[in-house]
């Protein structure tokens, strides 16, 4: 399941008034000389043609902007009930819409900017020049699209953004080719629960204590093979700093620091302005750990590409296509899923299940072991029952053979007389 906090922005009528009340009782910010700014001489040369404007008209503008991208349904569904299943590549807009505003439209210069003290929101003019400079490194391909991101929003949010997983947040942990071994954490201020650590595949896996070296070393093989078909992923995964956050085998996902107030019990993706991925070590099969069902490593790292990966590279082949096959295949009724965990005050509806088929679906193929899914359980199932899905999934992942979590159809006390597997 993936978990996004988006920024809060307000509706464009409420900022029209914020605007109408500023403009009519004014503000105590003090302004600074142009001359205070610290931009590379590249970033200084890309916005040089910019044109000033006041600062609290460019927030409004900046704040209308980024919720027009926040907003766009082109690839998304929206369920009658009016819940959105949300699928694009925001990374890719949110960076053209930044780089527009960069190059065209500049706020005279701050030092910081109280968005009346009702409000409690400051923007901070050093927030401004790494929104900036965060710009220009992904424009000319010294930075990502997503430190953009997360740049962007921070000033958004005025240098706080109020969710504890958010990127800006937190030290990004150090990239160390460890091969197959555990070692100790390099972990940054603040993280220092974690102490195990492992890479592989672009991919940092980290755990606390209570989380054993073989869940660790589980995943690590998973993100391998999973990433194995396309070597250029590694590398776009490990530029954007992904990383897993393993928890358990007790307890849920406000166990990690980053996340105290949560309550997801098996795990949740990884965005572009999230600071990790999660996953719940119990809920991993390797000797030791049988399980007989889903794999949140697996499901979760097929959101997590779909959000780092395919945001970045704007994979418009796998945004026009995947909801077309969900619908089909939930049609045709040959798609199941189970309950999903849904945040208070929602219900499951197709917007849940439309979102979660393209996981569920890789996450089988995968696996590809019989029963251990729903629907969508084996490679052979899926080319024969939905093979428009299996074309596109091969188009990302491996087709050689791996084996899932071997052993586990030795375990026959695990399987009942109706299990797939029962008669292995």
């Amino acid at each position: 399941m993936l978990i996004r906090k988006n920024l809060k922005t307000r509706n464009k009528l409420s900022i029209l008034i914020i605007a109408m009340l500023l403009s009519a009782c004014g503000n105590g910010n003090k302004h600074i000389n142009s001359d205070a700014l610290t931009l590379t001489d590249d970033c200084r040369e890309i916005t040089a043609s910019a044109d000033e404007i006041p600062m609290l008209s460019y927030i409004l503008k900046l704040r209308n902007k980024y919720q027009d991208v926040d907003e766009t349904l082109t690839y998304s569904y929206v369920d009658a009930s009016g819940e959105i299943a949300r699928n694009g590549p925001f990374a890719t807009w949110y960076y053209e819409m930044a780089i527009e505003d960069i190059m065209t439209v500049k706020p005279k210069a701050f030092n910081t900017f109280k968005l009346l003290e009702m409000f409690g929101v400051s923007f901070e003019w050093q927030d401004y020049l790494e929104y900036v400079q965060s710009a220009c490194d992904a424009y000319t391909g010294a930075g990502s699209k997503r430190s953009l991101q997360v740049a962007l929003e921070k000033f958004l949010e005025g240098g706080d953004h109020e969710w504890t997983g958010h990127a800006s947040h937190w030290e990004a942990f150090e990239y160390i080719e460890t091969g197959p071994n555990v070692i100790d954490s390099p972990s940054p201020p603040g993280l220092e629960h974690y102490t195990k650590y492992i890479s592989g595949g672009g991919v940092i896996i980290v755990g606390g204590t209570t989380v054993p070296d073989e869940a660790l070393l589980a995943a690590r093989e998973s993100v391998l093979y999973m990433t194995s078909a396309r070597s250029e992923f590694r590398e776009i995964l490990k530029r954007n700093e992904v990383r897993i956050s393993l928890f358990g085998p007790q307890g849920d996902v406000s166990v990690l620091p980053e996340y105290p107030d949560e309550n997801e019990p098996g795990g949740f993706a990884m965005g572009m302005t999230d600071v990790s991925m999660t996953a719940n070590a119990a809920w991993l099969c390797y000797p030791g750990n049988w399980d007989i069902g889903g794999d949140p490593i697996i499901h979760e790292m097929v959101h997590t590409i779909n959000h780092i990966v395919f945001e970045e590279i704007n994979e418009t082949h796998f945004y026009e296509r995947i909801y077309e096959l969900a619908l089909d295949a939930i049609d045709r009724e040959i798609f199941v899923v189970g309950e999903q965990h849904i945040a208070d005050g929602s219900s499951q509806n197709i917007s849940h299940i439309v979102g979660e088929y393209w996981a569920i679906s890789v996450e089988g193929y995968i696996m590809d072991r019989a029963g251990f899914k729903r629907s969508h359980d084996t490679r052979d199932w899926i080319r024969e029952n939905d093979p428009n899905l299996y074309k596109l999934i091969t188009r990302y992942f491996p087709t050689e053979d791996w084996e899932f979590c071997p052993g586990v159809e030795d375990q026959k006390h695990l399987f009942d007389v109706d299990h797939p597997m029962s008669s292995y």
